[in-house]
């Protein structure tokens, strides 16, 4: 007798307790359905290579294992012969001086140009969409022209020479090997960087530049003070894809010096290659991936840990 009052009211004779929790599951269930797309790009982009990584370093995989379909597991013996070979310090060497040269000119210079196209002049509305051929080119290609300019009988050497300057077989030269690496790598990269950092620069506040200009400062000051702050996220976005795309850069490496001469140009991603499909030792690549990976969080773990300081000091 007294159930039937405590349900009066509600449609369908259905507690509200009971339509309540199924609404929070509705939610709930809206919620994953949202997040599916996301962990399914994250699974397969990313955990799964990263786990099939860890595999390789772990087990002795070469060309054999594919045929057979075992690979004995190992431990860190692939580590440990990756962390004892006499090339590792070079290339640790090499890849560093690579990523912080190249991601430090190509946010200069990228910001110069950017800075340069929001001005009026002669050619300003066609030399951005100009510059950006060197980035729509593959890296094999932009490798293998300027291979043939820097070569012993190339352009260049040509150019220098009708003009009285020495030449020399740049790529073949272990002491200038290095920064012609550098250079192409920064001549490919550029346009990608000036037109990014160009698009943030149009998110510049017009009022604050006038209004700095009135008070007094110089363009300089107004750089320091209010352009890089203003588009600050954009750049470290750029930095740490910067030095992510750069450590991992084999490609243009390969075509142009194979790492060589003398060892003067190899990279950790060179010994990664060579590893996996020249010796078909994919166990030993594995482990050189692990260290490539390392090597990126050192980069991001510093560059975050001097962005939050430069942050709580601008906020004091």
């Amino acid at each position: 007798m007294t159930a039937a009052p405590a349900l009066a009211g509600r449609p369908g004779g259905v507690p509200s307790g009971r339509r309540r929790l199924s609404l929070v599951a509705r939610r709930r269930v809206d919620l994953w359905l949202f997040l599916l797309p996301a962990i399914a790009f994250f699974a397969v982009l990313f955990a799964y290579p990263l786990g099939y990584g860890v595999y390789l370093a772990t087990h002795d995989v070469n060309a054999g294992s594919f045929i057979s379909g075992r690979s004995d597991f190992v431990g860190f013996d692939n580590l440990a012969a990756v962390l004892q070979s006499p090339l590792l310090g070079i290339a640790l060497v090499n890849t560093v001086v690579i990523t912080v040269v190249v991601v430090v000119l190509q946010l200069v210079i990228g910001l110069a140009l950017a800075l340069l196209f929001t001005r009026t002049f002669p050619g300003s509305r066609w030399m951005p969409l100009l510059i950006l051929i060197p980035w729509l080119l593959p890296s094999v290609v932009v490798a293998t022209i300027w291979k043939w300019l820097m070569s012993g009988d190339g352009p260049i050497n040509s150019l220098l020479a009708a003009v009285g300057l020495p030449t020399d077989a740049w790529l073949a030269n272990p002491n200038t090997a290095l920064g012609v690496v550098i250079g192409v790598a920064i001549w490919s990269g550029l346009p990608y960087w000036s037109t990014i950092l160009g698009a943030a620069l149009l998110q510049v506040p017009a009022e604050h530049l006038e209004a700095a200009q009135l008070d007094g400062a110089g363009p300089w000051q107004r750089l320091v003070h209010i352009i890089i702050p203003s588009i600050l996220p954009v750049i470290s976005v750029l930095v740490i894809m910067g030095v992510v795309y750069t450590l991992l850069i084999v490609d243009l490496v390969l075509v142009l010096t194979g790492g060589g001469p003398a060892n003067s140009t190899l990279t950790v991603g060179i010994l990664t290659y060579r590893a996996a499909f020249v010796e078909f030792k994919f166990g030993l690549a594995g482990a050189y991936g692990l260290v490539l990976l390392l090597l990126s969080l050192t980069f991001a773990v510093v560059y975050v840990w001097v962005s939050r300081r430069q942050e709580r000091r601008e906020e004091a």
